[in-house]
């Protein structure tokens, strides 16, 4: 053990008595140093402080953490700089430093933000996955529209195939499916909001209704619509022919219906259905034209008796 009384015995000579004694500065943050670089080194009690500013969090090597190695200190960092991007609605950012400051050892509460954290994630990808849904409907729909179907601007939009009939009316914004009223018969439609009358009329062509109308609100092309969905009803006598639509209500505005792409499909195949008619007619009538008559031996009523 070392002894250390004797140092307070030490003789001091009245000249070492008046040398000024040192002065300490307390500071509440990192210093930096620089020696060599300039001519004149400031002193200690020149340096201001400035004792509302606080630390600037910065993230630390992810490395593995050493047995009995204190991580407290980068784990706080961490997380501090985990929060500050939640903060900055970055939360990809945020789950990433607060897992790195699991990896670092952790802390009280740490878990509860990472939980947090990775929800709100969750949700930023899930309206991120709608909002690119709600923009590959809208490219479907313009698609369609463009192809099969029309825009009548500000009122409504619709598209067909050769069974059914899909319209898009579009509703003030804030409309709620109580207020929505939509009545369809086989030749009539009428869709309303409250007392407002949205779209009404007769249909271009039959349709076949069912007791409760398919249909719902949703966006389309940025606005809210009530979207609905009708059969075209059936030609009468079974017969299975596409018919298309210029128009969803007589005396709306009507569309080219020779441009649709089904329709080019029905009216080649109705061709080449009708040149094989005639080509197996053909076929038949040179099959016959030469051919001899061939006499057939018939009895009569009185050698039969």
């Amino acid at each position: 053990m070392v002894d250390y009384s004797k140092w307070d015995k030490l003789d001091i000579s009245d000249e070492e008595e008046e040398r000024p004694k040192p002065r300490v500065q307390k500071f509440e943050r990192p210093q930096t140093v620089t020696i060599g670089q300039t001519d004149q080194q400031p002193e200690v009690n020149d340096v201001e402080m400035d004792e509302d500013d606080d630390d600037e969090p910065f993230e630390t090597e992810d490395d593995a953490c050493q047995p009995g190695e204190d991580r407290r200190e980068d784990v706080l960092q961490c997380r501090t700089l985990g929060e500050r991007a939640l903060r900055n609605g970055d939360p990809v950012e945020g789950v990433r430093l607060f897992e790195k400051a699991m990896r670092l050892g952790g802390c009280p509460g740490l878990e509860e933000a990472l939980c947090s954290a990775r929800a709100q994630l969750a949700a930023t990808q899930s309206q991120a996955v709608r909002a690119a849904g709600a923009a590959e409907q809208a490219k479907r729909l313009e698609a369609n529209h463009q192809s099969n179907g029309g825009l009548v601007e500000g009122r409504y939009c619709w598209s067909q195939t050769k069974e059914t009939l899909e319209l898009n009316v579009f509703v003030p914004e804030g409309t709620k499916a109580k207020e929505v009223k939509v009545d369809i018969s086989d030749t009539q439609m009428a869709i309303s909001v409250g007392q407002s009358k949205m779209l009404a009329g007769e249909w271009e062509f039959k349709v076949d209704p069912e007791e409760d109308p398919d249909w719902e609100l949703r966006e389309c092309n940025g606005k809210r619509a009530i979207h609905l969905l009708v059969r075209k009803a059936p030609m009468p006598g079974g017969m299975s022919v596409a018919v298309w639509w210029s128009r969803v209500l007589k005396g709306e505005p009507a569309i080219d219906v020779s441009a649709i792409e089904g329709r080019k499909r029905d009216r080649q195949k109705s061709e080449q259905f009708a040149q094989a008619w005639k080509d197996a007619h053909a076929m038949f009538r040179e099959s016959i034209k030469n051919r001899s008559p061939v006499e057939v031996e018939t009895q009569s009523a009185d050698e039969k008796m």
